[in-house]
């Protein structure tokens, strides 16, 4: 998984393969369509680091699979003009395998709309941390997309992460731009949620003091760079205004 999804993408290739051979769809394949599923879509770094970190990069492996899953039509390739790269979506045969395994989430096919990438660089990086949660084990994982379209809730976090039937709220940063007002209620309204144990505040940048100094549940309330958390893991330090914990002792 690429460290910052904005400026390490690779595409994954520059001609297609044309293979023929019927498709025998394994359990990484489902693994992928649901999440692309779930998250809307995924690039090809999140495919190969997510799913094949383990195979060779010099053998292709994951490439020819990707390739191969587009042209017997489970995943449909779309060109981002923002980020200038291509992204996988689950096609509605794909998510026709999914319904099946009870895997679908009660969510529709995700068609991308002409602006579908909008809020691309926003929505990988979200998914870079499911990824990642998910490397250490931790799959439990609601994600923006079916606390909006299933569950229909007017504030949601950019996903939820449940360990041992508790609730984390994510709320992900691609850097401070937001007002002290604004941030502000953001927290009183977490403060004032019972459903959600935590809040992990993960910004893309650095965290700033006067933002860890304002008003907000210490209990709760964690802050933590995207680059810690993608280099450390559950060393990375989570902090507050009362104190720093490392992610594995606030799990």
């Amino acid at each position: 998984m690429a460290e910052d999804i904005g400026s390490k993408e690779i595409q994954a290739a520059e001609a297609p393969v044309k293979e023929t051979s019927p498709v025998v769809l394994t359990e990484r394949d489902i693994a992928v369509f649901h999440i692309a599923h779930e998250q809307r879509y995924l690039c090809y770094n999140q495919i190969s680091g997510g799913f094949w970190k383990e195979r060779s990069e010099d053998a292709k492996a994951c490439w020819h699979r990707v390739e191969k899953l587009v042209n017997a039509g489970y995943l449909t390739k779309e060109y981002s003009g923002k980020m200038r790269m291509d992204v996988f979506f689950a096609s509605e045969k794909a998510v026709e395998v999914l319904k099946k395994k009870s895997l679908d989430s009660g969510l529709p096919v995700m068609k991308p709309s002409r602006d579908f990438d909008r809020n691309i660089v926003h929505d990988l990086h979200v998914t870079n941390l499911r990824i990642l949660f998910r490397e250490m084990g931790l799959i439990q994982w609601k994600s923006e997309r079916i606390l909006w379209e299933r569950d229909h809730l007017y504030h949601k976090p950019d996903g939820v992460l449940t360990i041992r039937g508790k609730k984390i709220a994510i709320e992900f940063e691609n850097g401070i731009t937001k007002g002290i007002k604004r941030y502000q209620a953001l927290f009183e309204y977490y403060d004032d949620h019972e459903g959600y144990r935590l809040l992990f505040l993960i910004i893309r940048g650095d965290t700033r003091e006067w933002l860890m100094g304002l008003d907000y549940d210490a209990r709760k309330t964690w802050f933590v760079t995207y680059k810690d958390l993608v280099k450390q893991k559950e060393k990375a330090l989570f902090e507050n205004k009362r104190g720093a914990f490392e992610l594995s002792r606030l799990l």
